[in-house]
């Protein structure tokens, strides 16, 4: 019998574990990543050793929103680039491509909804941080890069790896270097990426058609419904959807006109 929220979640037997793994050993990833994993799955049964994620006011979170951290953390690491601390590659032809959501939902193994809700809990921990660059293409319409997702070295001092990750971060630094030098370019060719005119006021966005406007300000208004439910106030709650749906904080639904 299915319970929690129609997620499939049991709390007796919880999912801790993401659609990928993160390989160990020769020609896997660096160890820091999977014992970071490791390490974070001990917060589902004891969630209040790490209570900035776990804990809201004097209440523990739901264990079925404790499951969808440590599939996510797992997701998000298998993706970690260490020495820049993004999610994402940095690649000789393209520079640094970002994963997509679409990437992380599928290796999460969860719904897209329950992995952005996760994220949102993990930038509000300090555990992330999350940057939606948007531009203008040559139309001069304008639209949305990838989002930048960074893990914070705060989550590593949690999981008492901050000295682990300063040692990790030198070698992959090292190695990319090593890449770099080998393709006769530098590094900053490897992490730079798709540059253009950004924008920065949701009040030059394009004028969207009626359907399209209508649909958008619906799910802001189900985002924020959402974290309100969740006893979030009004505020926090306005930032956090934003922060999901990659718009500036202040940002309102009106803006979208």
């Amino acid at each position: 019998m299915k319970t929690g929220n129609r997620c499939g979640h049991d709390s007796r037997r919880p999912c801790l574990n993401a659609a990928v793994t993160i390989r160990k050993g020769k020609g896997g990833l660096p160890r820091i990543l999977s014992l970071a994993a490791e390490r974070a799955k001990l917060w589902y049964r004891h969630p209040r050793k790490c209570p900035a994620l776990s804990v809201a006011g004097k209440r523990v979170r739901r264990s079925e929103r404790r499951e969808a951290y440590q599939r996510v953390i797992e997701a998000i690491l298998f993706h970690l680039d260490l020495a820049s601390m993004c999610c994402g590659s940095p690649t000789l032809n393209n520079g640094f491509v970002d994963v997509s959501m679409a990437a992380l939902v599928k290796s999460s193994g969860m719904s897209q909804r329950r992995c952005e809700r996760a994220i949102a809990d993990l930038v509000s921990a300090g555990f992330m941080k999350v940057e939606q660059p948007r531009c203008v293409n040559d139309q001069g319409k304008y639209m949305g890069l990838r989002a930048i997702r960074v893990v914070t070295v705060l989550f590593f001092e949690y999981l008492g790896l901050a000295e682990m990750l300063a040692r990790e971060r030198r070698r992959a630094t090292a190695r990319l270097q090593r890449k770099a030098a080998s393709a006769n370019k530098s590094l900053s060719n490897l992490m730079e990426r798709l540059k253009g005119k950004m924008m920065h006021s949701p009040r030059r966005h394009r004028k969207l058609p009626d359907a399209e406007l209508f649909e958008q300000r619906r799910a802001w208004g189900m985002k924020w419904g959402d974290f309100i439910k969740a006893g979030v106030d009004p505020p926090e709650a306005q930032r956090l959807t934003n922060l999901a749906l990659g718009f500036p904080p202040g940002f309102s639904p009106g803006q979208f006109a």
